[in-house]
């Protein structure tokens, strides 16, 4: 039995491949300088635009990305009121999976994918500008579908049968992420989405990408 896993349908899987906030105040740069622009960005506003985006997609697997990741990684911070912080987000945010009945994935390079149809999903960890999609295919030997780079790529594993990964661009406002507006790779930047079929139980999936054209979402009928 087939199934899909971007979901027009009610009766079907929905993932969000993580990244859903952005977190720039909580970077290392702008929480030591006084003077960086992402010191003032907004948490509490940044936060809510993400969790209210993540309520109305009710994804049936949410992904910690790497920037949902720094919540994780502060958790511990020697600053109590940065550890305090991180930690109040975090529990909102397992709240939220438990309301939606989402399970939540964490950024983790082993334990970080699920599997559908022999398709491994996961955020993605490398980030090489030529060969990361490639990489994670052959680190995974079977085909992968991952966010991460904000672009949109496909790529062939150098492996027997030659599995394909794809990435699968992204939904941010990439011109409000000011930290990366002085790095080349912003111009690959694209917004995405995929959707696809699977095999429920056996080895078997499809991958479809979207990007507007002009602005607007054009959907095949």
């Amino acid at each position: 039995m087939k199934k899909r896993w971007i979901r027009p349908n009610s009766g079907d899987k929905v993932l969000h491949l993580g990244d859903f906030l952005d977190l720039s105040s909580l970077l290392g740069s702008a929480r030591k300088d006084p003077d960086n622009p992402e010191r003032s960005v907004s948490i509490r506003e940044d936060f809510d635009a993400g969790l209210n985006f993540v309520r109305q997609l009710a994804p049936n697997y949410l992904y910690e990305g790497n920037h949902e990741h720094r919540l994780t990684a502060l958790q511990t911070s020697p600053s109590a009121i940065v550890a305090h912080c991180c930690m109040s987000a975090k529990s909102e945010i397992y709240n939220l999976c438990k309301d939606l009945k989402a399970e939540w994935v964490p950024y983790d390079i082993e334990k970080g994918w699920r599997d559908l149809g022999g398709t491994a999903f996961g955020h993605g960890f490398m980030f090489s500008e030529s060969s990361a999609v490639r990489d994670h295919v052959e680190m995974t030997r079977k085909p992968v579908v991952i966010g991460h780079l904000h672009r949109i790529d496909r790529s062939s594993g150098r492996s027997f049968g030659a599995p394909v990964g794809w990435t699968i661009g992204c939904l941010a406002d990439i011109g409000s992420m000011h930290y990366a507006r002085r790095q080349r790779s912003v111009t690959r930047w694209q917004h995405g989405v995929a959707w696809g079929e699977y095999v429920d139980g056996g080895q078997g999936c499809t991958v479809n990408v979207l990007s507007p054209v002009e602005g607007q979402w054009r959907y095949p009928i």
